[in-house]
């Protein structure tokens, strides 16, 4: 791994875009997110469209996603001015143009923003239908606010919503989480990603759990909340297609499948990672160090990183076994240069005998039992395994 300052232009046909900013920060969240940094976040403006100017292709996007943080979060005309510098930037076409955004910030004032720049998705943060579960989470929203911020974003034009739904929540139980799901139906969403709870390194919730405070993740009980979420979600017509996400046909994510799928994509804003072949590289994380970098020599790449073919072997193995649809062996051994097939004969062979892997012509998938049970799985395709 080495530093550098040097900005790469690749051709991608795919963007990420990051906001950091929000109200408050939630204490399950260890995404590169700040509140009470309002003051920076013109500044911050001023450099990711100065980013975007240089990075993007000019030429259109299939996917462009803008995440956080909150998105959504702050002043209108700000997020106009984003937006819109965004889509001009890439060229004006975007496939799909999707933002992240929370309940209670999605007023009308930012439908209206959102659809004047052309963002024709938007994903909703809705999490849990229960106020008293949303406070356990610390959001700031309430329960109510998510219909009414799903109607908003229709009746202003916006075809395509995602609602996001945690699992799992610490005191939750199954019949609560069947609500949950039953509200996410009602709403006749296009897309539902439906994430386990993880309790991450260094956030609040795992301090809590250290102290006792919170209850210790367990693995039987995350997953029979999975195993509600999948059959719930079935049976209201939506299509498991990766481990924590569901569609109706054909509006699964293109953004994440491009992630899954192992495309190149370009990361702009503070913190954000970009893919090109078998090269890596990430922004430095602070927003107003961000913006000070762009300023003065007009990139903020904070490290860059060659992987080797077992490597980017591994990497598109990791991503591309959450899918439903698994992998083809036959595209990445041309594209990488190794066969997973010669090079992790043993594992797939194992991993097929106890049904956790299935191998159908060139592509290799996760059985049902291999989807939860993804990461032993994945610790046989280690490059030093």
């Amino acid at each position: 791994m080495a530093t550098t300052t040097d900005t790469a232009h690749v051709d991608a046909a795919h963007a990420y875009v990051h906001l950091p900013f929000c109200a408050r920060r939630c204490p399950y969240c260890d995404f590169n997110a700040y509140a009470g940094r309002d003051a920076d976040m013109d500044a911050y403006a001023d450099a990711l469209l100065a980013e975007a100017r240089t990075r993007l292709p000019g030429t259109g996007l299939e996917t462009l996603y803008v995440g956080g943080g909150t998105p959504t979060y702050g002043d209108a005309g700000r997020l106009a001015r984003i937006l819109e510098g965004l889509r001009e930037a890439a060229g004006g076409a975007v496939g799909e143009f999707t933002v992240e955004a929370n309940p209670g910030s999605l007023d009308g004032e930012k439908v209206a923003v959102l659809r004047d720049a052309g963002v024709n998705r938007v994903s909703v943060g809705a999490q849990s239908f229960d106020d008293a579960h949303l406070g356990t989470l610390g959001r700031i929203h309430e329960a109510s606010q998510i219909g009414r911020a799903v109607d908003r974003a229709r009746a202003g034009g916006i075809a395509r919503v995602s609602l996001d739904l945690i699992l799992a929540i610490p005191g939750q139980s199954l019949a609560e989480q069947a609500r949950d799901l039953s509200r996410v139906t009602a709403l006749e969403p296009d897309h539902v990603s439906a994430y386990v709870l993880t309790i991450e390194e260094g956030t609040p919730f795992e301090r809590l759990v250290r102290r006792g405070r919170l209850p210790e993740p367990d693995d039987e009980r995350d997953l029979s909340h999975l195993h509600l979420a999948v059959h719930q979600l079935a049976a209201a017509g939506y299509a498991r297609y990766e481990i924590s996400n569901f569609a109706r046909p054909g509006e699964a994510s293109r953004h994440n499948l491009a992630y899954w799928r192992d495309a190149d994509w370009i990361g702009l804003g503070a913190g954000a990672h970009s893919h090109a072949g078998r090269s890596r590289w990430k922004n430095v994380d602070d927003p107003a160090e961000y913006a000070r970098a762009i300023d003065a020599r007009g990139a903020a790449v904070e490290w860059t990183e060659e992987s080797t073919s077992e490597v980017a072997l591994f990497d598109a193995l990791m991503m591309g076994l959450r899918l439903v649809e698994g992998v083809d062996l036959d595209e990445l051994a041309s594209r990488l240069g190794v066969d997973a097939r010669e090079r992790h004969a043993t594992a797939i062979e194992k991993h097929v005998r106890a049904g956790l892997l299935l191998v159908e012509g060139t592509r290799l998938r996760l059985t049902p039992l291999g989807l939860d049970l993804t990461s032993y799985v994945l610790r046989s395709f280690l490059p030093d395994a």
